[in-house]
């Protein structure tokens, strides 16, 4: 680590930040169990962790010290979705890392490779002009994001997999110190790590980290927002019924109207089926074409 190690020291100003910027007591534990998660082979706990937010609300100053803490030998910052592209050489740079701390998401995900690089399972990589190989034992995943990926795969194995940790404290302009991650990195590394530490002891006792109702909530409210046909459905009024009924392809033109004024990307016909049919909307072939039992 490239910071002289104390375990007696303290780290104030450091707390005091994060105390204004995450008044959370349990989301601060979580944070500091992640970090300390990455430093942990034997513990499956299978998450990905996001700050979540936008505005001046501290997120890059959090950014700045945990690069510092670890060091350019021990972390990466490579996007989520250059991550999970299926010819992605910057996958294999997760190897032999501790964390991959990205300060942004943007464009596409690929769910499917997202998921075990969330689990930490083995997942293919190759490097430049390198031949593929099966990957283990990398870095964690940790990422500042101001939106979160829209119309992604709707299932319990993709959300379980999130923390995340909503950053919505706007720091007025009078308040805000240009040169705060600098003093703390400066003084107080060695008070950060200890700060680090007794996440780590927390989660090799608890084995999991700590429960936090903030935490599963915006992982809740998260599945419900990137589920633009939920949306849709909510927003435009339409509930299940019984004698009342739409045409399917009027439904689906309406929904793709929506999703072009909101800008959300339109899902396949087929999905949107799928998803009315999750909540709840029976469907029927007539002559006249498949219709929808729904009313608004």
């Amino acid at each position: 680590m490239p910071f002289e190690f104390n375990p007696q020291a303290k780290c104030p100003l450091f707390n005091k930040y994060l105390q204004r910027v995450l008044p959370d007591e349990d989301c601060r534990k979580v944070l500091a169990e992640y970090l300390g998660y990455i430093f942990v082979n034997n513990l499956k706990l299978e998450k990905a962790l996001i700050l979540y937010g936008s505005g001046a609300n501290g997120k890059s100053v959090f950014f700045e010290v945990v690069n510092a803490i670890l060091g350019d030998e021990n972390i990466c910052n490579y996007s989520l979705q250059n991550l999970t592209k299926y010819d992605s050489y910057q996958r294999a740079e997760l190897s032999n890392k501790l964390l991959n701390y990205a300060s942004e998401i943007n464009g596409k995900l690929e769910a499917s490779i997202f998921k075990q690089l969330g689990s930490g399972e083995p997942v293919e990589a190759r490097q430049i002009y390198g031949k593929p190989f099966v990957m283990r034992g990398y870095a964690k995943l940790m990422f500042n994001c101001n939106d979160l990926p829209k119309e992604v795969e709707q299932t319990n194995a993709f959300f379980r997999r999130f923390i995340i940790i909503p950053f919505n404290q706007t720091i007025p302009e009078a308040e805000q110190d240009p040169e705060l991650a600098k003093k703390i990195i400066s003084s107080e590394l060695s008070g950060v790590f200890n700060w680090v530490l007794d996440g780590l002891k927390r989660i090799l006792e608890q084995k999991k980290f700590t429960q936090s109702t903030i935490v599963r909530e915006q992982v809740e409210a998260y599945r419900k927002e990137s589920d633009s046909v939920a949306m849709f459905i909510d927003e435009e009024g339409y509930s299940p019924a019984v004698n009342e009924s739409v045409l399917l392809k009027s439904l689906f033109d309406a929904y793709k109207v929506y999703c072009n004024e909101n800008g959300y990307r339109v899902c396949s016909s087929k999905t949107f089926s799928g998803r009315l049919k999750a909540l709840g909307f029976e469907s029927k072939r007539q002559e006249h074409g498949y219709v929808v039992y729904a009313k608004k």
